[in-house]
């Protein structure tokens, strides 16, 4: 991704939400009244938000309301133009090139279109995302077998990507955003192109690095998702973040999409055919 050079839906109801706001001392990613402006448009107004160590937030709204800006801020591939935002006590005014490397060894990326290098086996695209940290090999092959087999995909590292099924892509790219282990995992639409079974194993697969401690900004216009699994969901539209607000109490992760897929009705079964009305004989 090119960097930039740093600058000198309805809500639910309040019974079963709360602010989610996050004191600025626990935050991981902060922004303080943040704009963003391109050539020709301003892609963020005035956002301000905080997430903690550890969370799992889900970042929705619809396409073009600023989720993809948010996340390009994050990972500092973009800078604000106006307003401050500090990811990893690191904050982008004060960011030059050398430093952006560093945080990015801190941040993993996964994005809707997987991004895999088509004319290298899974292993390979794996290790590469240490090859370019400058990871000794011994050291690649302990964390690249170590990934995988989490994800479920050791018994086929040595098949190039067109010979797996999105799903199975999708967790090869989860495996390589996650084997410098990260303190921050970018999800940017990862379960756009899939079906609710397999869009399932992602999010379940997404849970599970959260519970090991990383910190999961999850983007996505799904309603379903956010509605299933949001525990904390900041809600984006026309660059302007909408609401911030948290469930109070803890959402069900056994809960299945596959339970919400529109199944079409039974055909009814074909009733008997009368036999034809016999009109009596005239005498």
């Amino acid at each position: 991704m090119a960097t930039q050079r740093p600058p000198a839906n309805p809500r639910p109801g309040p019974e079963a939400w709360s602010s989610g706001s996050t004191p600025d001392g626990r935050a991981i990613i902060s922004f303080h009244h943040v704009d963003l402006e391109y050539e020709d448009q301003k892609a963020l107004a005035d956002v301000t938000f905080s997430i903690a160590n550890g969370e799992f937030v889900c970042l929705t709204g619809p396409s073009g309301a600023g989720k993809s800006s948010i996340l390009r801020l994050v990972a500092m591939d973009a800078f604000p133009t106006k307003g401050q935002v500090i990811v990893r006590g690191m904050p982008a005014t004060r960011m030059n090139r050398g430093r952006v490397p560093q945080l990015r060894r801190e941040i993993g990326f996964v994005f809707q279109d997987f991004r895999l290098l088509e004319d290298r086996s899974v292993e390979q695209n794996v290790a590469f995302a240490q090859l370019v940290v400058g990871v000794p090999h011994l050291q690649i092959l302990q964390n690249v077998m170590r990934v995988l087999t989490q994800v479920g995909l050791y018994d086929k590292r040595h098949r190039l990507p067109r010979q797996l099924s999105g799903g199975e892509q999708q967790r090869v790219a989860i495996a390589r955003a996650m084997v410098n282990s990260p303190k921050i995992l970018l999800a940017d639409e990862p379960t756009g192109n899939l079906d609710p079974v397999t869009a399932q194993e992602i999010i379940d697969l997404l849970f599970r690095v959260n519970d090991s401690g990383t910190c999961v900004l999850f983007s996505t216009h799904d309603h379903e998702i956010v509605k299933t699994f949001g525990q904390r969901v900041l809600v984006v539209d026309g660059g302007r973040l909408l609401s911030d607000e948290r469930r109070r109490v803890p959402v069900d992760r056994s809960a299945s999409l596959v339970d919400h897929m529109y199944r079409a009705p039974a055909e009814a079964a074909p009733t008997a055919q009368r036999p034809a009305r016999r009109e009596p004989a005239h005498a």
